[in-house]
């Protein structure tokens, strides 16, 4: 059973998590005129705040009650959709994070591109529902309701084959977390590469020139703060896997206090998205929204309506920063 102060602490983080995510949810969707349409990083960031929400919304009540009463109450079947939500939203929110971190990487490393078709935006937010949805489906068989020390709990058992269960554990381990970290790793790896490189001079330096530093440093503050966060967030569950894939599920999941921390670093994370992704987002205008509701949506309408750069985002300003100056590098060269 849980501490009082434990229980206090993830009522709190629940609360922060339902709350930012709907924030988030509500402004995307006032906006999506502008913010929506054509913009990649957005659609996944709303995909984000969703896999968030259905963790906050439909597991963590779940969790709070049994972290106050000590025990599972709720009886086998929805013990093991609990479970199944849990890990494969979890999933999805990993996979998301990756794919912002491609399309940021994207945008940086290759301004001339066209954006992302919206048939294969979508096509990318399905999968990453899908897959971790496929990939944890054998959780079903897995989770039961078993009594630990007179209490019971819902808990993961290990399928009876050892090397049939180490084999699952990994193959779940590499496709819904490992290859979505070396992604996100990689490419802010390369974003970091390209927005640290050696600053020009603003004498002298075209306004486009000096509009791409100041864009670069935004898309680089944002990078180190959604790779640190997630490396602090999420390496209790790294280990737990990685664990499991070692000494087998059983191991793991009656090890009760490894399933708390890595619980509480991914509602952690899942608090401070909405921090990471919004608050140092000019464009989200998170708390001009609700300071003045309808009128910060109308006025970004009518500014974009009215060919204003105010409603670009970062990226979209660096895109267009890279842009000119390479305009102004071809019309040198064929004037020479």
């Amino acid at each position: 059973m849980m501490s009082a102060t434990s229980t206090s602490i993830l009522g709190v983080l629940m609360v922060v998590a339902i709350l930012g995510n709907v924030i988030i949810v509500v402004v995307l969707i006032k906006h999506r005129r502008i913010l929506l349409r054509n913009r990649p990083t957005y659609q996944f960031i709303l995909n984000l705040a969703v896999s968030d929400l259905v963790i906050g919304v439909l597991l963590c009540p779940f969790e709070l009650i049994t972290a106050a009463l000590g025990e599972w109450i709720f009886g086998s079947p929805v013990c093991k959709i609990v479970d199944f939500v849990e890990i494969s939203a979890s999933g999805t929110t990993v996979i998301t994070h990756a794919l912002i971190a491609i399309d940021r990487y994207r945008s940086l490393a290759y301004p001339l591109l066209p954006k992302l078709k919206p048939k294969l935006v979508k096509q990318m937010i399905a999968l990453s529902w899908l897959l971790p949805t496929i990939v944890c489906a054998p959780n079903l068989y897995m989770t039961k309701v078993v009594d630990m020390t007179h209490k019971l709990r819902c808990t993961q058992l290990a399928i009876p084959v050892l090397w049939l269960d180490r084999m699952y554990g990994t193959v779940a381990f590499v496709m819904t977390f490992l290859s979505p970290l070396c992604g996100i790793f990689w490419c802010y790896y390369r974003v970091l590469r390209i927005t640290l490189g050696k600053p020009s001079k603003a004498q002298g330096v075209p306004t486009s020139r000096i509009t791409l530093r100041r864009s670069q440093k935004r898309v680089t503050r944002t990078a180190c703060m959604i790779v640190v966060t997630f490396i602090i967030c999420w390496t209790p569950a790294f280990v737990m896997s990685m664990w499991r894939i070692v000494k087998g599920t059983d191991s793991i999941y009656q090890s009760h206090l490894l399933s708390q921390i890595s619980f509480f670093g991914g509602l952690i994370n899942e608090a401070t998205n909405p921090i990471i992704y919004t608050v140092y987002d000019r464009n989200m205008n998170v708390w001009e929204y609700i300071r003045c509701g309808n009128r910060v949506a109308n006025d970004d309408i009518n500014n974009a309506s009215g060919g204003t750069s105010a409603g670009l985002q970062s990226d979209e300003r660096l895109r267009q920063s890279r842009r000119n100056v390479t305009k102004q590098l071809r019309l040198t060269e064929s004037n020479l």
